[in-house]
């Protein structure tokens, strides 16, 4: 079984021969070699400088907000939590050309704003060979980290450059202070791409409908926040090279362009999957192929060291943990193992934490591979089924999202990797007793895949046969067939989460309503999670002790080492910088 079966990870170049038995790490090394023989060719291939793959991608087609930032020289904003949720947030946009001077971010409580962020850029050049030539180019990605704000606080933010061109204005929101139990909604999918206005369809099936229908269903959600359980991008669009150049970093400003009515204002909180890994960027020792995604994207350093798009964050009563999937998946094995068990280790740790919070009453965990699954596409995964299901089981996790597979479908509830009772549709699960409900989402606009041993949708409206089906589960030897009940709802379409959360004081039940939601707007499936919160003994108040004010926007910003803008530390506000 090849450690990189043909067509699971970017066409980078690399004979086909050789890559299917190499490592994330070792095509980096294979590919720097190669641009090491050929630096002339190099040197002259790539497309132009900073911000040419920008604009050769938005000349492709009309995206969202393209127009009016295209003439800010900024496009494709989005958002991401911080650390800290409720007191940070990361802004993120890609430069069209190289700007003049500084690029600064406006902040404020309205759109007066009043503080000025700094903004770093980080440039990512893309160099792939092609037989004796090379491809690639240069993008240039502005990043400003908004820290100090306010828990449950609106602000108001736009990008500024030198030439006093501007970015519209745009909102935030940041998470709940703790202990605060004003309901709210997220959404999820996994498997979305970019969608096409040619007729081969970027999406993978000749449509350009799905991947941003399923962005403007969310858009107009409004959710406090969005998990992608992986596969972002395909900045290999077909996944197997067969359009030349296979590997196009163009896509990915196609991508934050396409995203921005929703990741503007909503922050878009990606888990990595197999595509999401690109041997053509270093980054560093670790050699896993999220180097693209350092320059890209701003995700929470919550994690273990050397996993970047491992974290967790909380939001209200829910905790949320980020799992990648690609180090434990004995299927797709070119990153399998990196953390050398430093993974499991950080998440059993946080689990822990998690479940002793008692402001905490629901934690899901969204990642890529699948645990369980009846598609006839990757179905299970065993690694990620082995190292997972006993620390959900053991901690109790009430919903795991999943991608992998082009489909919906959602398990009955498990535990000891047995289903513990039926759940129909509408129906209410108990996770303290019942187990975890696993959704794989990976219906977010890729082409859908089918259903192992003909066992056929299922879902609101079309029950199906009520019999056990076959799934197969991955392993590292080759694949093990199995027989199971626990396939619930079936939906071989475009689908996405919509999850409302209503938070409850100790003593009541808090619920999860969990809403699969179609492309076209159509509820197909639907459960609520309900857990106990428990009650709180009373214990005196401690005196309180007077602290220093949190200001209403940043102010005294600084720049760290590593170039991320952090508040100096002060307790005392310092001056903003006045627009």
């Amino acid at each position: 079984m090849p450690v990189n079966p043909e067509g699971e990870t970017p066409d980078l170049g690399i004979p086909r021969r050789l890559a299917r038995d190499m490592t994330i790490a070792d095509q980096h090394e294979w590919i720097r070699a190669e641009l090491r023989r050929r630096p002339i060719t190099r040197r002259a291939a790539l497309r132009g400088g900073i911000g040419a793959l920008a604009g050769l991608a938005l000349a492709n087609g009309p995206w969202t907000g393209v127009a009016r930032a295209a003439e800010t020289g900024l496009v494709g904003r989005h958002l991401a939590f911080g650390d800290d949720p409720r007191t940070s947030m990361a802004i993120a946009g890609e430069l069209t050309r190289k700007p003049a001077g500084d690029v600064l971010l406006d902040l404020g409580l309205d759109a007066r704003y009043g503080a000025t962020v700094p903004v770093e850029l980080r440039e990512l050049v893309s160099q792939m060979p092609r037989g004796e030539d090379v491809r690639g180019g240069q993008q240039l990605f502005a990043h400003a980290r908004a820290e100090g704000l306010t828990a449950g606080t609106t602000y108001h933010y736009r990008f500024r450059l030198a030439d006093g061109s501007t970015t519209p204005d745009a909102t935030f929101r940041t998470a709940p202070a703790k202990g605060d139990r004003t309901p709210f909604t997220f959404t999820a999918f996994a498997d979305q791409g970019v969608a096409s206005d040619d007729s081969r369809g970027g999406d993978g099936n000749g449509s350009s409908a799905p991947p941003n229908a399923l962005t403007a269903l969310v858009a107009k959600d409004a959710p406090a926040f969005h998990l992608l359980a992986g596969d972002i991008c395909y900045a290999d669009r077909d996944g197997k090279g067969e359009r030349g150049d296979a590997f196009d970093p163009g896509l990915w400003t196609r991508y934050f362009a396409a995203i921005e009515r929703s990741a503007a204002s909503t922050p878009w909180m990606f888990a990595t999957g197999n595509h999401d890994m690109e041997a053509v960027y270093d980054d560093g020792d670790s050699r896993h192929g999220y180097g693209g995604h350092a320059a890209r994207l701003d995700l929470p350093r919550t994690g273990p060291s050397g996993c970047p798009s491992v974290y967790a964050f909380t939001h209200g009563c829910v905790g949320v943990v980020s799992v990648d999937a690609n180090e434990l998946s004995t299927e797709i094995r070119a990153n399998t193992g990196y953390s050398h068990g430093a993974q499991v280790g950080w998440l059993t740790d946080t689990l822990a934490t998690f479940r002793a919070d008692p402001d905490i009453t629901f934690v899901v965990v969204f990642f890529h591979h699948c645990a369980y699954s009846t598609s006839d596409s990757h179905a299970s995964d065993g690694g990620v089924r082995s190292a997972l299901t006993p620390l959900f089981d053991r901690f109790s996790v009430d919903l795991a999202v999943q991608g992998h597979n082009h489909q919906y479908e959602r398990t009955d509830p498990i535990r000891d990797g047995k289903p513990t009772r039926e759940a129909p549709d509408r129906s209410t699960v108990r996770p303290a007793t019942d187990g975890t409900t696993y959704l794989c989402v990976g219906s977010g606009g890729r082409k859908s895949n089918g259903w192992l041993d003909g066992g056929g949708d299922r879902y609101r409206g079309r029950t199906g046969e009520d019999r056990e089906i076959r799934s197969r589960v991955t392993r590292k030897d080759g694949g093990e067939s199995e027989t199971v009940a626990w396939s619930r709802a079936r939906y071989a379409g475009y689908a996405y989460l919509r999850v409302e959360v209503q938070p409850e004081a100790p003593g009541r039940i808090a619920t999860m309503r969990v809403h699969a939601i179609t492309a076209d707007g159509e509820e197909i499936d639907r459960i609520d999670l309900a857990r106990p919160v428990p009650a709180v003994p009373a214990v005196p108040a401690a005196p309180a002790t007077p602290g220093p004010a949190i200001p209403a926007a940043p102010a005294d910003w600084t720049r760290t080492p590593s170039g991320l803008s952090v508040p100096a530390g002060s307790p005392v506000p310092s001056p903003v910088r006045s627009l």
